[in-house]
């Protein structure tokens, strides 16, 4: 599965995601909170099956900390509603592929800390089970 195809997905399921994987580009204040996907490689595939089993960190960043103090609570809530809509994910299709299940590594976020413009940014990390279709 590709990181476009998550995306996608996530675009779809009423996420702000920025369009492109694996960076995180300077973005206007106006476009955050946002979601900024990573492919990050996953488990070996299915010898006997045609199966797949992608892994991809997606990254959350919120508004400025030092405008609104808030912000990092903010931050984290909707990375636990992405954990919680990622895990309500069974037989699926998504871009090219049927979607088993989507897991999150951890239970809850990763807090980062704070980017140089002081907004809070949290980590989480998703193993899917994939069968592409061609």
């Amino acid at each position: 599965m590709r990181a476009k195809e998550f995306i996608d997905f996530l675009t779809k399921e009423g996420f702000n995601v920025f369009p492109d994987p694996n960076f995180i580009p300077d973005v206007e204040e106006s476009q955050l909170p946002a979601l900024f996907v990573f492919g990050s490689g996953g488990g070996e595939p299915d010898n006997e099956l045609p199966m797949e089993f992608p892994t991809f960190q997606v990254i959350l960043k919120g508004r400025s900390y030092k405008a609104d103090s808030s912000q990092m609570d903010k931050t984290e809530q909707l990375a636990k509603q992405l954990i919680n809509k990622m895990h309500q994910v069974n037989r699926r299709f998504i871009g090219e592929n049927l979607v088993y299940y989507i897991r999150s590594v951890q239970s809850n976020p990763i807090p980062i800390g704070l980017d140089t413009l002081d907004r809070p940014v949290y980590s989480t990390n998703f193993r899917l089970r994939v069968q592409p279709v061609t």
